[in-house]
C-alpha cells in the first residue's frame, strides 16, 4: 500500500484509486476509508495508521452487529435470563472507538475561526 495518497486533483476520481485495501473490509469500512481520504487527501503517517484502525473497527463492528441480529440481540445468561448478546455491546464498542478515531481526523475550525463565523452570524466584525 502506498504511504501517501495519489494526487487526487480530478474531482470525479475514485479515492480509493491506488489504494489496496483488505480484501476482508465492508462496504461501509470501505466508504469509511473513501470518505475520510475524500476530506483528508494529506492523510499520511499515523493519521494514516489511525484512518485504518477506524475502517477496521467499522469492518469488525459490522460483522459484530450481524452476529447480535442474528441471535435477535439477546443471549441466554449465567442464570438463565435473557441478557442483551455480548456481539452488540462489542459492535457497540468498536463503533464508538472507530467515532472517536475518526472525529480527531475530521477537519476542524479553530476556536477563533468559529468566534468570528458566530461574530460575523451577529453583525459584529
Amino acid at each position: 500500500m502506498p504511504s501517501t495518497l495519489p494526487n487526487l486533483a480530478a474531482d470525479d476520481r475514485d479515492p480509493l484509486d491506488g489504494w489496496e485495501l483488505p480484501d476482508h473490509w465492508s462496504e461501509e469500512a470501505r466508504d469509511t476509508f473513501a470518505n475520510v481520504l475524500s476530506q483528508r487527501p494529506d492523510l499520511d503517517g499515523a493519521d494514516l495508521s489511525q484512518l485504518m484502525q477506524a475502517a477496521e473497527l467499522v469492518d469488525y463492528a459490522g460483522k459484530l452487529g450481524a452476529v447480535a441480529a442474528r441471535a435477535g440481540y439477546e443471549a441466554t445468561g449465567s442464570m438463565g435470563q435473557t441478557v442483551v448478546h455480548g456481539a452488540a455491546t462489542e459492535a457497540r464498542q468498536a463503533r464508538t472507538a472507530a467515532a472517536a478515531i475518526l472525529a480527531r481526523l475530521s477537519p476542524t475550525e479553530t476556536r477563533a475561526q468559529t468566534r468570528s463565523r458566530a461574530n460575523l452570524r451577529r453583525g459584529r466584525a
